[in-house]
């Protein structure tokens, strides 16, 4: 590839990359759009034995700043500020029936509902221990990674989102009983959060494809949820939901082509942990986290 030829396909990327953000802010999702970039540089143009192209150290698909159409808008926290937003996004336990078409059949197991149970505890004792350093006065500076805190950005959740489908509703119930009253009160059910088949997967899946109303309203799970801090202050957000609005939340939120959510497994009330930055940054400190969990407890599939 030569070197005119370099230029011209990175200021054709940059233009799709343009061409994203102003969709994303804009407009609405429409029939047949494209939601990933794909024209990518071969890995054996980017990577060399000989070195000859040890400048080009890059896939060629640039971040897009402004992704969530509040970069410059007043009432989101200072660029330079170290503020972060933090969403922990649980899976449901595992549940039965999952073959009926009656969603009030569709209950936790025993197991689903131990699982639960146990993320409660683990989730609370990790507010705890935030508390704590807090307390202890051991937080290091604004902007720095917790160094003691653990896994949570602040001492207690702000909001506690739940999809509406008995499963969540019944995981979400069994993950507060070590609350504290007044946490458990935050608990708000949002029915957009429901489980949906979010886009077509790459590589396909043979029988079965996407609802267009599915992929409007994963998206608009997407605008609602994430964002960039909106105040000067730091905030944990948890969302008990479903794997396949889950994944492809990660997908979309890493800016990852959201076809790959397929691509990727959610043991059950495992945790994802997604921090937006005030830059509009974003980091995944946990995908499917399931290490609380006893290993003979770790399931991913359903009971049909």
């Amino acid at each position: 590839m030569t070197v005119l030829s370099r230029v011209l396909l990175g200021a054709a990327v940059g233009s799709v990359s343009a061409a994203f953000n102003i969709a994303w802010c804009d407009s609405s999702l429409q029939s047949g759009s494209v939601l990933s970039v794909n024209s990518l540089l071969p890995v054996d143009e980017i990577i060399r034995a000989d070195g000859k192209n040890a400048s080009l150290k890059s896939w060629g698909v640039p971040w897009v700043e402004d992704w969530d159409c509040l970069e410059a808008k007043d009432g989101a926290a200072g660029k330079s500020s170290g503020h972060k937003r933090q969403l922990i996004l649980i899976r449901h336990g595992q549940y039965q029936n999952e073959k009926s078409s009656d969603d009030r059949q569709r209950t936790l197991t025993q197991l689903g509902e131990e699982q639960a149970r146990l993320t409660g505890k683990y989730l609370w004792q990790a507010f705890q221990q935030k508390r704590l350093v807090k307390e202890l006065g051991s937080e290091p500076a604004l902007g720095v990674d917790n160094f003691m805190g653990g896994l949570l950005r602040f001492h207690e959740p702000k909001e506690i989102y739940v999809s509406d489908m008995t499963r969540a509703q019944q995981t979400v119930k069994l993950i507060t009983e070590a609350f504290p009253y007044h946490i458990r009160a935050r608990v708000k059910t949002d029915p957009i959060l429901r489980e949906r088949y979010p886009c077509d997967p790459q590589p396909p899946h043979k029988h079965r494809s996407a609802a267009h109303s599915d992929m409007l309203a994963v998206e608009e799970v997407f605008k609602k949820y994430f964002h960039r801090p909106l105040k000067d202050e730091s905030s944990v957000e948890v969302i008990v939901g479903h794997a396949n609005v889950i994944r492809y939340l990660v997908c979309r939120a890493l800016q990852l082509p959201p076809e790959a959510w397929l691509r990727i497994s959610l043991p059950h009330c495992s945790i994802t942990s997604l921090v937006i930055g005030a830059n509009g940054h974003v980091s995944l400190s946990s995908l499917g986290s399931a290490g609380h969990l006893p290993v003979d407890m770790v399931t991913t599939h359903n009971v049909p």
